[in-house]
Formats: C-alpha cells, sequence, structure tokens
C-alpha cells in the first residue's frame, strides 16, 4: 500500500477512538461522587458560597441543623445543582474516604515523604508552634542539607491539601533552594522559603491543582513535564499551568533544580 493511503487509513482507524477520549474527558460529573471536605473556618454559609448553591440545600442533604455546627475534616454531600466547573475542584468520594493504611483521617494530621530519600513526617499540624515549623523545615532542607526558615503560612498549607485528600500522603519534591543568582537578582520563592513542589499519592496533578486555586493567598502552579504541583504562599492567588502542549515552557534551569533535589542520594 502507497505511504500516503496506508496513513489516512490509519487515521481513519484511530479517529473513534480519540472521539471516545475525548467524549470520556468531556463526560458529565456527578454531584453523589464529589465530597467538600470542612476547612478550619468554614461556615455553612461559607461552603454554600463556594458550592454556589442555596445553605438550605447543603443542610438538608447533610442532615445539619441550626445552629449549623460544623467539624472540621467532616466530608459533606454535595447537592445536585452544583455546576460542573465547581465539582472539577472537589475531590472524589474515594479519595477522602480513608487515609493510606485504610484508616479514617484524622483531620489536622500530616503525612510527609521526601522524595529523594524517603524521609517521613507524620504528625499533627493543628499543633501549631515553633517545634512544629523546625519539623518541617528541616523536610523542606535543600539538597545539600541547607536549613531555611519558611513562611508560617506555608505550613498551614499542607493540613490543607491533606485534609481535603483525606491525609493520603504528601510527596516533596522540592522545598528551600539556596538563591543561585546575583545580589541584585530577585529570589525565588523557593529561596525565600515560601514554597514547595509536590505531589498527593494517589491523586491526579490537575486535581491537586484545582484545589489548590481555591487556597486564599496561593500561588498554584501544574507543571506537566515536571510532574508536580508548586504550591506557594503570596499577598495574592495566581495559578498557572506550564510544559504542556500550548503551555509555556517552564525555565530549564528550574525544573533540573527540581530533578535534582528530588533525585536520590
Amino acid at each position: 500500500m502507497h505511504p500516503r493511503w496506508l496513513s489516512l487509513a490509519l487515521a481513519l482507524l484511530a479517529a473513534p477512538t480519540a472521539a471516545l477520549s475525548q467524549n470520556r474527558s468531556r463526560a458529565p460529573i456527578a454531584a453523589r461522587d464529589r465530597a467538600y471536605v470542612v476547612r478550619p473556618g468554614d461556615t455553612i454559609r461559607r461552603i454554600a458560597a463556594v458550592l454556589e448553591v442555596p445553605v438550605s440545600e447543603v443542610a438538608a442533604l447533610n442532615s445539619i441543623r441550626p445552629p449549623y455546627l460544623l467539624t472540621v475534616g467532616r466530608r459533606l454531600r454535595v447537592p445536585n445543582g452544583v455546576s460542573q466547573e465547581v465539582l472539577r475542584t472537589l475531590p472524589t468520594r474515594e479519595e477522602v474516604s480513608t487515609d493510606d493504611e485504610g484508616g479514617t483521617h484524622r483531620p489536622g494530621r500530616v503525612n510527609l515523604v521526601r522524595a529523594r530519600d524517603g524521609v517521613e513526617l507524620s504528625t499533627n499540624f493543628t499543633a501549631t508552634g515553633p517545634a512544629l515549623r523546625a519539623r518541617v523545615e528541616r523536610m523542606l532542607q535543600s539538597r545539600a542539607g541547607q536549613i531555611h526558615m519558611i513562611h508560617p503560612r506555608l505550613v498551614r498549607v499542607f493540613p490543607t491539601i491533606s485534609d481535603r485528600f483525606g491525609g493520603r500522603r504528601i510527596t516533596v519534591l522540592s522545598g528551600y533552594r539556596p538563591h543561585r543568582g546575583g545580589r541584585d537578582e530577585p529570589r525565588s520563592r523557593h529561596a525565600l522559603g515560601y514554597a514547595v513542589d509536590l505531589r498527593v499519592e494517589g491523586v491526579g496533578l490537575r486535581a491537586v491543582w484545582e484545589f489548590c486555586r481555591t487556597i486564599p493567598n496561593v500561588g498554584c502552579g501544574l507543571s506537566t513535564r515536571g510532574n508536580f504541583v508548586h504550591v506557594d504562599v503570596r499577598t495574592e492567588s495566581a495559578a498557572w499551568m506550564i510544559g504542556g502542549r500550548d503551555e509555556p515552557t517552564p525555565a530549564e534551569d528550574d525544573l533540573r533544580e527540581v530533578s535534582e533535589e528530588a533525585r536520590p542520594e
């Protein structure tokens, strides 16, 4: 067969498969398959505003009566009226059902593992203070063992992400990275102790990134090439994607630093 005709035949055979894959990716999400996990500071009015539905619907579906007392970590059922856009930011019920050991997740408890050497930190992040912060700083130390003070809000990001995904273990690829530029060059948020690159075990990168975008005053970067989500604390929220087909290519230096940090010693 002529190469041109062969290419055409292969393209025709592949078309139904591609169309099926595209249809699957656009399949509507059922509200019953998603959950909302109560976070510190949440009220039923705030949750209803996030879900863009009346308070009465959230209360009735979850048997919550006035004065609408909520417990951090509680998993709420999601009303049918929630939009597809909002549903995509919520975890599945399976993702928040249990922790890595198969037990019920305790809100505020975080399980971290450092990618390059397997060092783990499993502790209660609700017990804030200098002792916890020091342990997290050691966890986020540079590859050379340099420890830097990290922003308190970055510490609080970990239980926020952990609680949303049922206590699943968070893999840290890169935390503190020393400044490599000149004295007059701006320091990266990693060099300031404001950022971490991570993954959540068993959860897709996009799901982590979508949730990250809901956290106030946080920067969220989805790197498909580097296979991680960048999270940093800042004064205004920001979100970006890098490394996809139609997305800007990340700086090679940044990708190299992340890969070096995560590489086994």
